[in-house]
């Protein structure tokens, strides 16, 4: 099977970063793989490549790039069994290259869902694109069942739908031990207006008060760095900025926090449950299905930020409900989210939609 992935970028994100593992996987199957980067490289492009994984960035300023859509449609041969797309811009010069390689067009759904459960198009313009070509998109695999009811309301095929969620690959060692000397609250998000990084912030802060051996950080960077850094100041929490050291972070810190008003499945979850500790995560997208509330974490409402401190007082007063909870979460990850699963389930969906 010959797959071609068309995405804007490999920038550090959820999305970005459960393609870097789901492709080099792929490939060490035996399948063909290939990887179109429109805009630009992004973090993840090198590893990528480095993995064995051909890959090109046609560096295109827009959709409307002739030059760079001439050199994208140069891709529908040697003919792809299947073209897999994730995001707008993607979707639309994906849908080209298909129909040039008569080949199916499948669109793996990352797009974050609000609270109100709807799809996030920060642009109108990205809605009307995206009602334009749903109708032509031969299947669509989204990450969480959330997703699927917005996804038909914008008029992809409901039964051309397959969910398959997120997963990541564990060790089959025994997690390492929290770092000692307190309680350490850590949020993985980037810096942006949908990642309610202040409601984190001022929730660390507050419960600080009670119990000043919490120490909470941020790690991550982002647009809204500038307005968060006087509020993480004044409330003794760290902005770490971009870590390439993720994962230990999270093996060093007691419990992961993510306080977000948008999200689909997110990978920074799946990669805490699978250390052994606890999530408190805001109800959007797919983090109920991942956060069993009150076993392997919390689920709160989106901004709410005094079940945030609640939820952290909590878990610092009782290090053992703390670590039970992080070891449920470490099962639960492995029966629901194991990263082999979920390549398996991708590769039979790819396959059966190439030979249909």
């Amino acid at each position: 099977m010959r797959l071609l992935f068309v995405c804007p970028d490999m920038r550090t994100g959820g999305a970005e970063r459960h393609w870097g593992t789901l492709i080099p996987e792929l490939r060490d199957r035996g399948v063909e793989v290939g990887l179109v980067c429109l805009a630009g490289e992004g973090d993840l492009f090198g590893e990528l490549v480095a993995r064995g994984v051909p890959a090109v960035s046609l560096g295109m300023l827009s959709r409307l790039d002739a030059r760079g859509l001439r050199r994208a449609l140069g891709f529908a041969s040697p003919r792809p069994d299947a073209v897999v797309t994730r995001g707008v811009s993607a979707q639309l010069v994906g849908a080209a290259i298909a129909r040039r390689a008569g080949a199916p067009h499948v669109l793996n759904e990352h797009t974050p869902l609000t609270p109100a459960g709807a799809l996030v198009r920060p642009r109108p313009h990205q809605r009307a694109l995206t009602r334009l070509v749903a109708p032509r998109v031969d299947a669509v695999i989204a990450v969480t069942e959330r997703q699927v009811e917005p996804l038909a309301a914008l008029g992809y095929r409901r039964e051309g739908i397959d969910v398959i969620a997120n997963g990541v690959f564990t060790g089959d060692g025994e997690p390492p031990a929290p770092a000692e000397g307190g309680f350490v609250a850590l949020c993985v998000a980037g810096l942006r207006p949908e990642k309610r990084v202040d409601v984190f912030i001022r929730a660390a802060a507050a419960a600080r008060r009670e119990r000043p051996e919490i120490a909470a950080a941020v790690a991550g960077e982002g647009p809204e760095h500038e307005r968060l850094a006087g509020l993480a100041s004044a409330s003794g929490v760290e902005l770490l900025g971009v870590r390439a050291d993720v994962p230990d972070l999270l093996a060093a810190a007691s419990a992961m926090c993510l306080t977000s008003e948008a999200e689909a499945l997110p990978m920074s979850i799946l990669e805490t449950m699978s250390l052994a500790r606890p999530v408190i995560a805001t109800d959007v997208g797919g983090t109920r299905e991942a956060v069993a509330d009150g076993e392997t974490g919390f689920v709160v409402a989106a901004g709410d930020e005094r079940a945030v401190t609640r939820a952290l007082l909590e878990l610092a007063a009782d290090p053992e409900r703390a670590r039970a909870m992080g070891e449920a979460g470490r099962r639960r990850q492995r029966e629901r989210f194991d990263g082999s699963h979920m390549v398996d389930a991708y590769q039979a969906a790819l396959e059966r939609i190439a030979a249909g």
